[in-house]
Parts: C-alpha cells; sequence; structure tokens
C-alpha cells in the first residue's frame, strides 16, 4: 500500500487506466449525478418552483451518501468521502439555483 493510499484511505486501486476506480470516487459520483439529474427533473417539472424542490433533492443526496457510504466497504476515510459526495452535490445544486433563479416567481 502506498503512502497516498494510506494518508487518504482510500484502498489501493490500479486508477482509472488500469480498469477500477478506487472506492472514493465510485462512491461520490453517483451521489453528484443522482444531483445533476434532480436538479433536471425539478428543471423540466416545476421551473417556477425549483427554489423549493432543490433543497428536497439535497436532503435526499445526503440520504443516499449516508446509504452508499455505510453500505460499502468500512475502510477508513468515511468522513472525507461523505464529505466530498455532499460538497460536489452542493456545487451541482448551487449551479442549478443560479439557472433556475430567473425562472422562479417570487
Amino acid at each position: 500500500m502506498s503512502d497516498d493510499a494510506a494518508v487518504s484511505g482510500d484502498a489501493p486501486s490500479r486508477g482509472v487506466a488500469g480498469g477500477a476506480l478506487s472506492w472514493r470516487w465510485a462512491s461520490v459520483w453517483p451521489v453528484w449525478l443522482l444531483a445533476a439529474i434532480g436538479a433536471a427533473v425539478v428543471g423540466v417539472l416545476q421551473p417556477s418552483d425549483g427554489i423549493v424542490w432543490l433543497p428536497i433533492v439535497l436532503g435526499a443526496c445526503t440520504l443516499v451518501a449516508f446509504g452508499i457510504q455505510l453500505g460499502g466497504p468500512t475502510v477508513p476515510g468515511l468522513v472525507g468521502r461523505l464529505a466530498s459526495a455532499i460538497f460536489g452535490s452542493v456545487v451541482v445544486l448551487a449551479v442549478a439555483s443560479a439557472i433556475l433563479v430567473p425562472l422562479t416567481v417570487l
């Protein structure tokens, strides 16, 4: 195991080029994808009330992130992976909010 993997808490991996993702990224990107899909669904179905629905999408992303992290291998780094998943979701939904704010009827 390399020193980087020991410090970051990730299990050793061959990298993307080797055909495998580390558990950190394999458990984070689905949450980001869920945030993007949720934002798109809100934008299509409720563009005028999107600001009301985006926090609900964030709540769902947070619950899914916890489920993925607790359902996977219990390697060290849980807090870092969970923070990465939720922070990425916040960034995706912040961009969606910037797009939906001009469409919102207050």
